[in-house]
């Protein structure tokens, strides 16, 4: 009975101090960048919610931050397709009222980004499928007839292909 509970204990602590170690080990390893002078990404975002979209905003400023904080040049292109298109438009039109409360901080992002220079691409064909008119897209946002042409265009450049 007490080997059950010893093996028990064993585990349970296990559990609780592996995830912290292993995170403590990889928070600050960015050996991937070592020999790098540019970082260059396309952020291809496909987010079925308003509260996705915000989330993966924050992870593209993470990164921009991490890589430039290593005085690596970041040059990243954010690309919105799918269901993400309906929650960078103006107004309330193509949303549903609990996404509404995201639009203002996903704004707020989509500006954070054009000052910092990073392109915001919304792809047409997107837009098509879903009805949206291209003037209902926030300013800040760039209408491109086809994505994939984007996607494609991007990765023949050097850039590398960020799903999300």
């Amino acid at each position: 009975m007490l080997r059950i509970i010893s093996i028990s204990a064993t585990f349970f602590l296990a559990l609780f101090f592996l995830p912290q170690a292993a995170f403590s080990q990889q928070g600050n390893d960015l050996r991937a960048l070592d020999t790098l002078s540019e970082l260059k990404v396309y952020f291809d975002i496909k987010a079925d919610s308003a509260a996705k979209l915000e989330k993966r905003l924050i992870w593209i400023n993470d990164t921009y931050e991490q890589v430039t904080q290593k005085n690596i040049k970041a040059t990243f292109i954010i690309g919105i397709r799918s269901k993400a298109s309906f929650f960078i438009t103006k107004g309330d039109d193509y949303i549903d009222e609990e996404d509404i409360v995201f639009t203002g901080k996903i704004e707020k992002w989509l500006k954070h980004f054009v000052k910092q220079g990073i392109p915001i691409e919304q792809c047409g064909i997107s837009a098509k499928l879903f009805d949206i008119d291209s003037e209902d897209f926030f300013p800040e946002v760039t209408f491109v007839k086809n994505s994939y042409i984007s996607i494609a265009g991007y990765q023949n450049r050097g850039y590398a292909y960020v799903p999300m």
